[in-house]
């Protein structure tokens, strides 16, 4: 007996279309892939299918929604009820199609969108076709106006803004008062026209608008001669030159939104027009003198900033980059102006800046404090701070007075020794004077011994030849402190000096190219005494080494040479006014010259081997123009 064949399975009808064949796949693409969100309803209520802009609009996947998800829980509790009544009359009264309804749509993360939605019944099936438009900023703003063209112009004609509205066939349907003075064109005139009426105030020309071009793209709109484009929701606006009927060229700024109908379908547009030719013109002016003023202030000598209300640089000029050694691209925008305060001064010029901020008349606007520079080196600053007006922005001014502070130090220090000398060589004149009045009366005592008053005399000649060597030296320390201190090349200097000492055959050698320190004008005196002294009493000397070392705080000149050096006894002697070789003055005046910098200067030689001389320099105080 032959086995009976399994039953046929019959195929399954499609929820959507009943219809068989290829036909069925163009609707399925076309209700996929519409840009209306929309589902299919079954009779218990239930989703049998959702679009890609439903799933969108709800932030539910397909397989959340079909087949597991009832229509009413998208709708917001207040609306069921009403909209269930809705649905169940309009279908009894027109099996077709009902009339669109709004109501509060509610998504996966409980947002409510107002939407507008619009039923239909699928033929020769129980199922239902909801499609849903969210309703926009611009179809509330046409729901103000209703659907009456008079009443929409009536309603616009008094507002402020320069106003019209067209119909979707690009017939103007309202003009208001604002432009028909913007543009001498009165609304009886226009109203009911078409074909770009509207644009030959502004234009001369027949041709699109903002208004015609609310769904246009970016290079559309700008191909039409608008800028500065910018979307908000389904609202527009641009900018564009134009010239008017009467001659006049101004520029203009249009906003242009939809006016969407009842059915959830465009009805027409509107456009607010405004008249920014002042507003771009002060723009202009402020743009040309922005640009003066920062070409004045890039090019000054001054070092000039600009900081927000939060102590950060929004700009900083050339000058400012030099002084404090960072460029504009590692300030602007990421540093504070207090990240550059020394510590010390951080609490004093905060509270400065907090009371220049409020007002406070008392509070000086320049204050003196330390700043510090990329590399770490704290420096002097005379520092301006000016509020700019109805903004939180303040402008600094910034001077590097550190070489005026050194100057004024050095003034000081000068002054003290030159009291001090004027002390010393008054006591020592004095002291050889009573020495010569002493031989001289016992001269006068001893008239008729010769062997006494030639040995007074020589005591006296010793003690004039003292006075003379003390008055010589005034000559020189007379002038220290007169110029304030300068920058001196080392080596320069060392040439200069070399050149009025007659060196014999003695060699001199000099590796300080490249070196400068901050000195007294009397530097000259302090090399001229080191090779003058090497000279005349190194004895077996044959050569003369200028040389500088670098540690991690100070620089050290050094002057060495291979004579017979300096006794471990006379090391400090010959810098305390203590005659030892005739050489304690000079060396005395030479110390005193190089202190008045905060530079110092000891001898640290081998006796025997040679002497060696260290003037050690404080940093600040020296700096190399050239690799060194």
């Amino acid at each position: 007996m032959a086995a009976k064949k399994p039953p046929i399975p019959k195929k399954k009808k499609d929820p959507l279309l009943t219809v068989p064949g290829a036909s069925e796949k163009p609707y399925r693409t076309i209700f996929e892939h519409s840009g209306v969100p929309a589902i299919i309803i079954e009779k218990d209520s239930t989703i049998s299918l959702a679009n890609r802009t439903f799933q969108e609009l709800s932030g539910y996947s397909r397989r959340e929604i079909v087949g597991k998800k009832k229509w009413m829980e998208f709708i917001a509790p207040e609306d069921i009820d009403k909209l269930t009544k809705y649905l169940t009359e309009s279908i009894k009264k027109n099996r077709q199609a009902a009339e669109p309804y709004s109501f509060g749509f509610v998504d996966k993360k409980k947002r409510n969108h107002d939407v507008v939605l619009k039923v239909g019944v699928i033929p020769r099936t129980q199922q239902f076709i909801f499609s849903l438009r969210e309703i926009t900023d611009g179809e509330r703003f046409e729901d103000s106006f209703g659907y009456n063209n008079q009443q929409m112009s009536g309603v616009i004609y008094n507002i402020p803004d320069a106003m019209f509205a067209i119909d979707r066939n690009g017939r103007v349907i309202a003009w208001n008062q604002a432009i028909e003075e913007l543009t001498g064109i009165l609304a009886v005139d226009i109203l009911g026209k078409g074909s770009y009426e509207y644009a030959l105030p502004f234009f001369g020309d027949r041709r699109p608008m903002i208004v015609d071009l609310i769904f246009a793209s970016d290079v559309e709109i700008e191909e039409q001669g608008y800028t500065g484009i910018q979307w908000t929701g389904n609202s527009l606006s641009a900018e564009t030159p134009v010239t008017d009927l009467r001659g006049r060229s101004l520029i203009i700024r249009e906003m242009a939104s939809p006016i969407i109908n009842k059915s959830g379908e465009l009805a027409g547009s509107i456009d607010s027009i405004t008249d920014i030719t002042v507003l771009r013109q002060r723009e202009i002016s402020l743009q040309d003198s922005e640009s003066r003023y920062r070409t004045i202030i890039e090019n000054t000598a001054s070092a000039i900033a600009i900081i927000e209300e939060d102590a950060t640089f929004s700009y900083i000029n050339p000058e400012f980059e030099k002084i404090i050694g960072y460029v504009r691209q590692e300030v602007e925008g990421r540093k504070k102006w207090t990240d550059f305060v020394a510590p010390p001064d951080l609490d004093r010029m905060q509270e400065y800046e907090h009371e220049r901020r409020a007002g406070v008349e008392i509070v000086p606007a320049n204050y003196e404090f330390r700043f510090i520079r990329f590399d770490g080196e704290v420096r002097n600053g005379f520092l301006t701070l000016i509020p700019i007006p109805d903004t939180g922005k303040m402008v600094v001014s910034l001077m590097d007075i550190t070489g005026k502070i050194q100057e004024e130090d050095a003034l000081q220090r000068a002054n003290k020794k030159l009291n001090l000398f004027n002390i010393i060589t008054r006591h020592e004149i004095l002291n050889h004077l009573t020495v010569v009045k002493g031989f001289i009366e016992l001269s006068r005592e001893q008239i008729r011994d010769p062997v006494f008053l030639l040995t007074s005399l020589d005591k006296e000649l010793a003690a004039a030849n003292a006075i003379q060597h003390l008055i010589t030296f005034t000559r020189d320390y007379q002038n220290i402190g007169i110029q304030p201190p300068a920058w001196y090349s080392i080596s320069s200097t060392i040439k200069s000096v070399a050149a009025g000492i007659r060196l014999g055959s003695v060699i001199l050698s000099d590796d300080t190219e490249g070196v400068e320190i901050y000195a007294d004008h009397l530097l000259e005196k302090v090399f001229f005494h080191l090779l003058d002294n090497a000279v005349r009493y190194g004895e077996k000397i044959r050569t003369i080494r200028f040389f500088c070392e670098e540690s991690f705080e100070e620089l050290h000149v050094i002057c060495e040479d291979d004579g017979i050096g300096i006794p471990p006894d006379a090391k400090e002697k010959i810098f305390n006014r203590q005659f030892f070789q005739n050489t304690g003055l000079d060396m005395y005046l030479s110390r005193e010259i190089v202190s008045i910098t905060g530079m110092s200067i000891r001898e640290t030689g081998t006796y025997g081997t040679g002497a060696r001389f260290e003037i050690r320099v404080p940093k600040g105080a020296y700096r190399f123009t050239s690799p060194h």
